[in-house]
């Protein structure tokens, strides 16, 4: 059987990989076979034969969620989305996107009404389903991850966290991560075989899936010196964001007398409650997960920040000089894979997306 896998080479001058021709023609073939029963469904509806024996159960189990239901929950917060965006309506997005997806978006629409440029920083996720991952588990809340194109033009994939609260529930979004660029990506079991779910506290991974989480949010906030075992693999997300932290310390204190200089620090933690985990082919995990921050620039005594002209945060915060303290906030949806316990190997970050939360200064 053809397993879809979600390793895609780097397309020039962006984040976007090629869709695997294997992987089309899997998709292809299913829908062949969908379309086929449909066709003879429609055919003249004779006497009702008698019902059929069951059979026996399934020696395994199998996906809780067919390629269409999985097509109707993306398309649908696909709409959901579009339809809030368009008139800055957090509302609009029940039932199909919640939690924090529902949260950054809100927290954005307020952000634009200060700024219009804030608007340029939204990202969609489509409504076109690359790979669906399923759990083959029965019980709620039900979990699932999707692979989803951009809805931008040569746009970036997404990684989407889906759960369903209970049977009577939809399944609704509650976070999206872009992949990144240039990593390796895990294969995942056929769509038609499903995936077993795997909890936060998972043992028989490399490290559990919770304390994964926070040791990405470790090293995130204090550099590869948090990782002391070196379990974590390096990725374009933390890479910028680092990145972005010492270039602003270095514009911040050009020409600044070192009792003068000012602190610019990003903190990192968890959101213990939104977590989704599923298993690869190789007994691995891809799990995702949501990560909140704020970097802070403290200005020393006596001493002043100003900007000559404004800029999208101080149009938030109304004001371009600051004496105590800058800060920004921000909201970080993430999937990370983390190999079997067995297996070993390092922690690799897959996906990230950052959405811009607040500011305020003083």
């Amino acid at each position: 059987m053809t397993r879809p896998t979600l390793r895609r080479p780097a397309r020039k001058d962006t984040l976007m990989t090629a869709r695997p021709v294997a992987r089309r023609g899997f998709f292809l073939g299913a829908g062949s076979l969908l379309a086929t029963g449909a066709l003879a469904a429609c055919s003249s509806e004779p006497e009702a034969p008698p019902a059929p024996p069951k059979g026996p159960e399934p020696a395994e189990p199998t996906p809780v969620n067919t390629h269409e239901q999985f097509e109707t929950c993306v398309s649908e917060v696909n709409a959901a989305v579009v339809a809030a965006d368009k008139k800055m309506d957090a509302k609009k997005l029940a039932p199909r996107v919640s939690g924090s997806a529902a949260d950054f978006r809100k927290a954005a629409y307020a952000m634009i009404e200060e700024a219009e440029e804030w608007k340029d920083f939204l990202t969609t996720p489509s409504d076109t389903l690359i790979v669906p991952m399923t759990t083959v588990s029965a019980e709620f809340p039900r979990v699932a991850i999707a692979l989803v194109e951009d809805s931008a033009k040569e746009g970036v994939p997404f990684f989407m966290a889906l759960q369903q609260a209970d049977a009577k529930s939809p399944y609704s979004a509650w976070g999206w991560a872009q992949q990144a660029a240039g990593i390796e990506m895990p294969s995942v079991p056929n769509e038609l075989v499903g995936s077993e779910a795997v909890a936060a506290d998972a043992d028989d991974l490399l490290l559990t899936p919770d304390k994964a989480l926070a040791l990405y949010a470790k090293v995130l906030s204090d550099g590869k010196d948090a990782d002391a075992d070196d379990l974590l693999g390096e990725d374009p997300f933390m890479t910028e964001r680092h990145k972005q932290i010492q270039t602003e310390r270095t514009e911040l204190n050009t020409g600044v007398e070192k009792d003068e200089a000012a602190t610019v620090k990003e903190t990192y933690a968890v959101k213990e409650e939104e977590f989704a985990g599923l298993r690869t082919d190789d007994g691995g995990a891809i799990v995702m997960g949501t990560l909140l921050s704020s970097r802070t620039v403290s200005i020393k005594d006596r001493a002043t920040m100003r900007y000559g002209e404004d800029n999208p945060y101080t149009k938030v915060i109304g004001k371009r000089e600051f004496t105590k303290e800058y800060i920004r906030k921000f909201g970080t949806h993430v999937a990370l894979y983390i190999p079997s316990k067995d297996a070993g190997g390092t922690i690799q970050p897959i996906a990230a997306t950052l959405t811009t939360l607040g500011a305020e200064g003083s």
